[in-house]
């Protein structure tokens, strides 16, 4: 027998709290800022299906499925829906309308050279790979940043692109930005802001990075500059040709010399130049094989 709740009338059973207060909760943590406020752009675009849930709930209320009457499985399956939803919104399914909230470039073929600079009070998040020149997505936590727009400039086969925020993202607001980048043109990035960046993969011929975070980064095959302000974790190759120049924590297999360190494998590599306030780590992976 179907319990009511008491307050609500005889007409309210009791076991449509549980999907209730699950929608409370999740739009509360959205509220919040822990979660996206997209949330709420995601459920109402599917009102369909609270609305189908509310009519079949009321239709076969006296039904009986088996041992179970529909008046108590309804609230269940529409318990599991809220989950499964909020789970599809964090894992960015393309039927959500926050999913298609993102920016694509232009075609990776044709550019030799890209320059990008990333300035955003919140999440960068980098890796390589990808059929265009670059990708942006949301980073689906809760934030007040919106998907930027580009700035672009071409000359010849190179390219200069400037992501800004929008001023007024509405619900569509997010931690940050997830970029994937070709891995086919030469690049000068310039990150500013929380960095958590793979570039093992692409071929970087200049990196700035302000701000904070931890850097992965790839194969050096001549002198290439990093310049580091903030509080960062840099990743570099075992046996890669690197030195720093400022004061950062490094390898115990490294010297120390007049300007900084040096790791054991000497030449051209990453110059990792540490600005004065500046906190930096620097270590070593082994690379697989």
């Amino acid at each position: 027998m179907t319990r009511l709740a008491v307050g609500f009338g005889r007409a309210f059973p009791k076991s449509w709290l549980l999907p209730i207060g699950a929608l409370t909760v999740v739009l509360g943590i959205a509220a919040s800022g822990w979660l996206s406020r997209s949330i709420v752009a995601d459920f109402i675009a599917w009102w369909p299906v609270w609305l189908g849930i509310a009519v079949v709930a009321y239709l076969f209320r006296e039904r009986k499925f088996g041992m179970f009457r529909a008046a108590g499985l309804a609230p269940l399956v529409a318990l599991v829906v809220v989950g499964l939803f909020t789970w599809g919104h964090l894992s960015g399914w393309t039927v959500m309308p926050s999913a298609s909230h993102r920016l694509v470039g232009p075609e990776a073929d044709g550019f030799a050279s890209a320059d990008m600079n990333v300035h955003v009070d919140g999440v960068i998040e980098v890796e390589g790979g990808g059929q265009f020149l670059y990708l942006v997505e949301p980073v689906m936590r809760g934030g007040r940043i919106g998907i930027p727009v580009a700035a672009e400039q071409v000359i010849a086969d190179s390219i200069s692109i400037e992501l800004e925020p929008p001023a007024d993202p509405g619900l569509y607001s997010f931690a940050g930005w997830d970029l994937e980048l070709s891995s086919t043109s030469r690049w000068t990035l310039t990150l500013e802001g929380a960095v958590d960046a793979d570039l093992s993969s692409l071929d970087v011929d200049q990196l700035t990075l302000a701000g904070s975070g931890a850097v992965v980064l790839g194969q050096a095959d001549e002198a290439t500059g990093v310049s580091v302000d903030g509080m960062f974790h840099i990743v570099v190759p075992e046996g890669e040709e690197a030195r720093v120049i400022g004061l950062a924590s490094v390898p115990a297999s490294w010297s120390l010399d007049g300007l900084g360190a040096i790791s054991p494998t000497h030449g051209e590599g990453w110059v990792i130049t540490v600005a004065p306030e500046a906190v930096v780590t620097v270590s070593e992976r082994s690379e697989p094989g």
